[in-house]
Formats: structure tokens, sequence, C-alpha cells
């Protein structure tokens, strides 16, 4: 073979990857840390509020919304920063505890009955709160307190855990409700507050937390789980199902489940992880675009799947698990990030955005997240 043909070959590749690069095709590089930090810094820079130490719903500022979040973004976003404040401590860590005393100056009310994060920055004596919302948190402080052994962490972690365990009683033969006005018992609630106690029990040697992690593992089993694995929304107090299966529900047993493998290691808790998974993969894998959009349009769901995958990733060394999570980034740096404006928007199913689309902070901290959870794994070999 000559060098002209050598040449047009070449030539033709070129062009090949040019074409591909134009229609989505082409591989993209991970560059996991600076895609998290790009994500992250958008943030800052369009929903912060460095005074108030808190962030505001949305951008463009709707003029017409309340001047800042609901914990459940909250709780998201915290995520979020805690990450980013472990791989880059010298940038993000400040923000880390600048953001844990807006939110406990903002949220937190230290008059209740019982201590808690209000869903809203409403002050002392609120009667909005979720036990959900609260769930989150304590998972954060855990991994804050893991990342920086910093005892502020965990007792943010045991205070607002103790909220969410306030919230179980022996209706429906136990479970905790969904809020105060304990109307549901959600596995929203339930599944995050197993997995912060088994948090708990690992990084303080807490068992009364694990005796608590078996008990809501055993009765969400029994009472929201499906026969695939997956799990239900929720149940109400007159005992009627709500048979919706979201992602981060199922998500968070797996985390569960992993977690009580790491302290236990029993075979049968790793299996039932790896069950779950699978179930998860076959349901929410859109097979078009490889994503995990398939039924969910937003990643304020499919985070704590990907999240779960990953560590089960690290259990098992099975690629697919990885890869999943590899491809739902990939596909949101594609198709939901914004090349002129920056940021992310909300729909991450079908790539459909319009001029002016305005971008969630829930969702924003979701796609950080993302990048941030991928920041260990390196780019994938060609």
């Amino acid at each position: 073979m000559n060098m002209t043909s050598l040449l047009q070959i070449f030539q033709r590749l070129a062009l090949l990857l040019a074409v591909l690069t134009v229609t989505g095709m082409a591989p993209v590089l991970a560059d996991y840390q600076k895609k998290a930090e790009e994500a992250t810094d958008y943030i800052q820079s369009h929903f912060y509020d460095a005074a108030a130490k808190r962030y505001r719903p949305s951008f463009p500022v709707n003029p017409k919304a309340l001047p800042y979040d609901f914990m459940w973004a909250n709780g998201v976003q915290y995520s979020a920063v805690v990450a980013a404040a472990r791989w880059n401590p010298a940038k993000y860590r400040k923000l880390l505890y600048d953001f844990s005393d807006g939110m406990e100056s903002g949220y937190w009310d230290p008059q209740a009955p019982i201590p808690g994060f209000n869903a809203y920055c409403s002050g002392p004596g609120g009667t909005d709160k979720y036990y959900d919302d609260n769930a989150w948190l304590a998972i954060s402080f855990a991994e804050a307190y893991k990342n920086t052994k910093d005892p502020i962490f965990l007792r943010r972690a045991l205070e607002t855990q103790n909220f969410v365990l306030s919230g179980w009683d022996e209706t429906l033969g136990g479970g905790i409700f969904w809020k105060l006005d304990h109307q549901s018992k959600n596995t929203c609630s339930n599944a995050p507050a197993a997995a912060a106690a088994l948090h708990l029990a690992q990084v303080a040697g807490d068992k009364d937390q694990l005796a608590w992690a078996l008990k809501i593992r055993t009765w969400l089993m029994g009472k929201l789980q499906d026969k695939d694995g997956l799990y239900w929304d929720c149940v109400s107090k007159q005992g009627e199902l709500e048979k919706t299966k979201w992602s981060y529900n199922t998500a968070m047993m797996i985390q569960a489940d992993l977690l009580l493998y790491e302290l236990k290691r029993q075979p049968s808790d790793l299996s039932e992880a790896r069950r779950m998974a699978d179930a998860g993969l076959a349901v929410w894998t859109d097979p078009g675009t490889g994503s995990l959009q398939k039924t969910e349009s937003t990643p304020r769901f499919t985070i704590y799947f990907c999240e779960a995958l990953l560590r089960l990733y690290d259990e098992t060394n099975d690629k697919k698990y990885l890869d999943a999570v590899r491809r739902q980034a990939d596909h949101g740096y594609r198709f939901a990030r914004d090349p002129k404006g920056g940021g992310y928007w909300d729909n991450w199913k079908d790539g459909s955005h319009h001029p002016g689309e305005a971008k969630s902070l829930i969702e924003s901290a979701a796609a950080a997240r993302l990048f941030w959870l991928l920041v260990p794994y390196s780019d994938p070999k060609p």
C-alpha cells in the first residue's frame, strides 16, 4: 500500500469521526472530575445565594416562586457538595461547611418535640416535615463524617436519624411514615432510613442502628417488595398499595443490602442486591439510548440507582453495572447539557429542549453528583 492510499484511508477515518461527532455517536472521553466541577460550578454561579448560604430552586429565577428550594432538592445538592469536598477539598470544603450552616440555620427545627429538618426554611415550630427528606440528609452527613472525620457531621447524622426513626409505629405491622401527617408508609422514607442506619453502624459501630436497619428491611421486604425484587411506592394507612416502581426506591434497598453485606459478609445479601439491580436494569434501561430514563424523564431518581450500581460493581467487578452508569453519564452529557449556557436541563429522556427552558436545582445537583460518583473510575479503554 503506497502513501497516497494510506493518506486517503486516514482522511476517510477523519471524515467518519467528524460525522459521528455531529450525529452524537462519537465516543466521549469521561473526564469525570472535569464534568463534575463544571456542573458544580454552574450551580454555584446560577443557584447559590452566598449571603444566605442557600440555593434558589431554578434558573432563570421565577419571581413568583419561593426564594429558596425545599429540603428534597437541598438533600440532593448536599450529596453533590459532600462528594465535591471529598475529591477537591481545596476548592469545595468551605462550601460543605457553609451549606451545612445554611441548612441548619434555616431549615433545622430545634424546638420541635423531636428536632428535625422542615421541608422549607420556615423557622422553628414547623409542622411540614418529611421523614425521607431527613433520611437523605442523615446519609450525606454520615458520608461527610467518613470523608472528613469531623465529629460535627456525625452529630448531625445521629440527630437527623433520630427524627427519621421517630416516624416508626406499629400501624401496618411497622414501618416509617412518609411525613408528619402519618397517612402513608413509603419506600422512600424506609429504604434510606435503613441505609442511613447501616452507614451509622459502619462509621460509628452503632449496634442500635444495625438493629433498626434489620427491622426496617424486614418490614419493607414483607410489605412493599414485588416478586421481581423491585419495590412499590407506598402503602396507605388503610392498607392500600400504590404500585409505581420508582428507581430510587429499589436503589436504596440495593445500597442497604450492600452495606449489610459489607458488615456481615452474608452471600445472600449480595445475591439479593444483584437480583434487584438486574431487575431494575431490565425495567429502566432505554433500549434506544442506553440511558436509565426509560420510565422516568429526570435524573433526580436515577442518580440513586446509579450509585447502587457503582457500589455493586465495587463488590462484584461485574462490568455491566459500571457500564450502565457510564452510559447514563454519557447520555446526560450529550443530550441534557446546555452547550451554550452551561448546566443541565431537567429532561433527560428524549433530549428535546426549547429556548429559555428553565433548569432546576434538584436535577442539576443530580447531574453533578453523578459525575462526582464516577471520579474514581478511569476512562474505558478503546
